[in-house]
């Protein structure tokens, strides 16, 4: 979520370790809707990169170009940014093709959400916690979790919101998004045995 601090004329986002966006910077922010997409692109641009993630990598960009952008990260930003979903998803596309052509790469534009770009895949095909974070959403957490023994798909039935906590997990919607998704794993797991 963007918010106006009307005593110092800034944008904030809360979402972003105390990042600052003056009016000056987007001074067209009021007057047009590409402004706002703009806007919208350079938030995103600086949340990827500081969760670490690489649109023009694997899984998010095959070696084709094709999108594989996980519904459930567009829904995160979606909430975090409090944007609707297919502006969300269109603009990490814009983001991912720009990349991927900056790099004189094949880029297919997907044009719509990332169930258009790739079938979601089956939870029992997962074959590391890595990949399973990916797939939420919240490939940022691989290393806590993967610190704080969590290093097989199996454990994650284990995983209990204390864990996640003493893992360094802190947001309250990632935390509760992570343990549902973990619960799923779990209860898939246990039907195919």
């Amino acid at each position: 979520m963007i918010q106006r601090n009307h005593h110092h004329g800034s944008l904030t986002c809360p979402s972003l370790p105390a990042h600052r966006f003056t009016e000056s910077r987007y001074p067209s922010a009021r007057r047009s809707p590409h402004a706002k997409m703009t806007d919208l692109e350079t938030l995103l641009e600086e949340k990827l990169a500081s969760e670490g993630i690489d649109l023009m990598a694997e899984p998010y960009s095959d070696k084709h170009g094709r999108c594989g952008i996980p519904r459930l990260l567009v829904q995160r930003y979606s909430e975090d940014f409090q944007q609707p979903l297919k502006v969300v998803a269109s603009t990490l596309d814009q983001i991912r093709v720009k990349q991927l052509r900056k790099e004189h790469r094949m880029a297919i534009p997907s044009g719509g959400l990332t169930d258009m770009c790739r079938k979601p895949v089956s939870p029992v095909h997962f074959s590391s916690i890595s990949d399973w974070l990916v797939s939420i959403g919240m490939p940022m957490y691989s290393d806590l979790l993967l610190a704080a023994g969590y290093d097989s798909l199996s454990r994650l039935s284990a995983l209990t919101e204390a864990a996640v906590r003493k893992a360094g997990l802190q947001e309250e919607r990632h935390i509760r998004r992570l343990l549902s998704e973990a619960r799923l794993i779990a209860a898939s797991s246990a039907a195919q045995t």
